[in-house]
């Protein structure tokens, strides 16, 4: 799907919150909590007060609000609640605590709704961590070795199920593998952006939209990170960006991704990324979109064209967006640079 889509998807989930909160609670929501190219979420406020003033408990005020958004959106909706804040200042860690169940659902089932206090309450007696599995499972990824990551992941997950672990468990093992994996590839490459490592793994290798966390998610996971790790060890020449940025050049009216541009340059898209960051200092997604902008300048500048017909020129097929990420970029609208363009000539 394209990002205009998910951006077009978001927004009406948004416009779908406010009218079921109504236009006092509407400013509960929050637009993009996460505030980064891979996310399109919205933050909700909770209140006790908006649930007793239906006569409801918070979870049946939880549970309708859910339904609602599910069946008047295009596209199911989850619910990560955080931690309970009795005051300004806890509300970070209520986020924190958010985030942390958003990513107990790649190793569980989905649902609906999932409560971060119902998780933590669970009985974490005797907490294992399944070591000799995960070791094994890293030294397979580290020589690149197929059969070896098959039969690691799946006694992984024989084990996990057979101690029946909860998600607090689960999380504990899966972040041992996760910084055991950043090491190896830190060791392969002393400048390698160890968050970017991590940007890479929470946005790919638990993408709940692939397999949820299945085993046959993490093997596949398992199998690019390898590939990857390949990659750092042939240290792949900058000569590559040469060669993208001659193409954002040339094809930056059309949809781009550096997923499909490290296929044509067979180049492992995390470890392009790194290298994008690091020659430009920015993201492949910012780095694109900056140039954008800068194209749409010189046509507001030289041109009348309206500003719709700039926007698809330049490979905005949503005007609104396009006027946002203008804004983001110049501070202020389109048509307000080129007013004060004109203006400054005259």
């Amino acid at each position: 799907m394209e990002e205009e889509k998910k951006r077009a998807m978001q927004r009406q989930l948004y416009q779908k919150c406010m009218e079921y909160l109504g236009k006092e609670d509407s400013l509960h929501c929050i637009f993009d909590v996460a505030n980064h190219e891979y996310g399109y979420d919205i933050g909700f406020l909770y209140c006790s007060y908006m649930a007793e003033e239906r006569g409801l408990t918070e979870q049946q005020f939880l549970d309708a609000f859910s339904d609602t958004l599910t069946r008047e959106t295009e596209a199911p909706v989850l619910m990560f609640v955080g931690s309970l804040a009795k005051d300004m200042d806890e509300l970070s860690e209520s986020y924190r605590t958010a985030a942390i169940v958003k990513s107990f659902q790649a190793f569980s089932s989905i649902r609906n709704i999932t409560y971060y206090e119902n998780e933590i309450r669970k009985n974490h007696d005797g907490t294992i961590l399944c070591k000799q599995n995960l070791d094994a499972l890293v030294t397979a990824v580290e020589q690149n070795n197929q059969a070896d990551i098959n039969q690691s992941v799946r006694q992984l997950y024989e084990v996990m199920n057979r101690l029946g672990m909860d998600a607090w468990l689960i999380d504990l093992n899966i972040s041992y593998l996760l910084f055991q994996l950043i090491h190896l590839a830190a060791e392969q490459d002393d400048h390698v952006n160890q968050e970017e490592i991590m940007h890479y793994i929470s946005t790919n290798a638990f993408d709940r939209g692939t397999m949820r966390g299945s085993e046959r998610h993490l093997r596949r996971f398992a199998y690019e990170y390898a590939e990857y790790l390949v990659q750092l060890r042939k240290n792949v020449s900058r000569g590559v960006l040469g060669d993208i940025e001659k193409e954002i050049k040339e094809h930056y009216m059309e949809n781009m991704t550096l997923k499909e541009l490290s296929k044509k340059y067979y180049v492992n898209s995390a470890y392009l990324g790194q290298l994008f960051r690091k020659q430009y200092g920015q993201s492949f997604k910012d780095y694109l979109n900056n140039y954008r902008i800068e194209q749409a300048v010189a046509l507001l500048l030289r041109t009348d064209k309206k500003i719709y017909e700039i926007a698809e020129e330049v490979g905005y097929h949503d005007l609104d967006y396009f006027i946002n990420r203008f804004i983001s970029v110049k501070g202020c609208t389109p048509a307000k640079f080129r007013k004060q363009s004109r203006e400054q000539k005259n």
